[in-house]
């Protein structure tokens, strides 16, 4: 037995390239998240809106009535 034999590498075999699914399945999920976050904005936009905010009128029994 050589010594090369009892020999065990920590080199990892490199990795062959990302298959077109891979790559297609990748840019799906940043695709999903980006618009997520972008429709997480509209649809809060409304409620930080302070400029056009209605004055909510008081009830009778506040006036003193």
């Amino acid at each position: 037995m050589t010594y090369h034999d009892d020999f065990r590498s920590n080199v990892a075999v490199p990795r062959g390239r990302p298959s077109v699914a891979r790559l297609l399945g990748g840019a799906l999920v940043g695709l999903v998240a980006i618009s997520g976050l972008i429709g997480a904005l509209l649809l809060a936009r409304p409620a930080l809106d302070v400029e056009h905010r209605p004055v909510p009128e008081a009830p009778e029994a506040a006036e003193g009535h």
